[in-house]
């Protein structure tokens, strides 16, 4: 761990305004490679009055989750993902239920929570707002036990985050082009959708699970969402004609994709989702492939997380 100037050299004050600890970890192969000095920024632009830092490097997949734990066990404060939202996953899901708190550097290609929370896409900016970033409390979903922070989803998204799997080649025209592809391929499934208080069997494009309102790239599936609020989000996208999908893309946007006809949205605190066949999902952008229904259910008020000072009054 490095450190840099306590605040005070002398007895209680010391102790009392002593710099809290992050720790950032970074996942090397997210994104586009912004995060490739992560190092140099941290040295420039974090306040090592406040701070003192490590870092921890992920080498596969679920590593994040256990460098995260290991930091816990090392008594970080705060534990910061380098990476893009399947990162911040891993890192938060070792955190929720405890006292440390989650920081985010956007470094993936989407970075739709980052983006929401007011990070923006600028690894130096970011690490510039942890300095005066203020401690919240949010909610976090659950899909068959498995944690997710800001969005989960079946059908369509589902699909074009298993085709993104893997890929070397990131970035918004790579997701655009399969996003194409897929809408082109994917055929729309008979799903029960059984809420609190209704139950629904629709033939759906896409089911979105919301904690959160926006997908990367300032994509908003579900403007009305909040963090904060113990509630989800449902979206549907039923079955209509593929120009109409394409068509509506402008309108998640501006916070406008309730307005096209082929979309229903519900507010609820569990989701269960049946339908025939193989699931494409994801969680966070990360996908899966399952087999069987569904279950989203809400821990609420369960991860501390940094919120940008410019942001943290807003509803989150």
């Amino acid at each position: 761990m490095q450190r840099s100037h306590p605040y005070m050299k002398s007895g209680f004050l010391t102790e009392l305004l002593s710099p809290k600890r992050i720790s950032f970890i970074v996942n090397p192969k997210a994104g586009t490679n912004l995060q490739k000095h992560i190092r140099e920024s941290v040295e420039k632009y974090l306040n090592h009055d406040q701070f003192e830092y490590g870092f921890k490097y992920t080498e596969h997949a679920g590593h994040a989750r256990e460098l995260a734990l290991e930091a816990l066990a090392e008594g970080y404060d705060i534990v910061t993902a380098v990476g893009g939202d399947g990162s911040i996953n891993e890192v938060a899901s070792a955190l929720i239920g405890t006292k440390a708190i989650l920081g985010i550097i956007p470094a993936g290609s989407g970075n739709g929570l980052a983006m929401h929370l007011g990070y923006g896409r600028d690894v130096e900016g970011a690490v510039r707002k942890l300095n005066t970033a203020q401690e919240k409390i949010i909610d976090v979903g659950l899909m068959n036990g498995r944690p997710f922070i800001n969005l989960a989803g079946i059908g369509f998204d589902g699909l074009v985050s298993n085709m993104m799997k893997g890929s070397n080649w990131r970035g918004f025209i790579p997701y655009f082009l399969k996003s194409v592809e897929a809408g082109l391929k994917y055929t729309p499934s008979l799903c029960t959708i059984e809420m609190d208080d209704r139950v629904l069997t629709e033939k759906c494009f896409a089911i979105t699970i919301a904690n959160g309102p926006m997908y990367g790239y300032n994509f908003q599936i579900a403007p009305d969402a909040r963090m904060d609020d113990g509630l989800f989000e449902v979206v549907i996208l039923k079955d209509a004609p593929r120009w109409q999908y394409f068509a509506a893309v402008p309108a998640t946007l501006i916070g406008k994709i309730y307005d096209a006809g082929f979309v229903e949205h519900f507010t609820t605190k569990r989701v269960r989702i049946s339908t025939e066949g193989t699931n494409y999902t994801h969680l966070d952008g990360e996908g899966l492939v399952q087999e069987g229904d569904l279950t989203f259910e809400m821990k609420p008020k369960s991860l501390h997380i940094l919120v940008p000072q410019q942001k943290s009054d807003w509803n989150i």
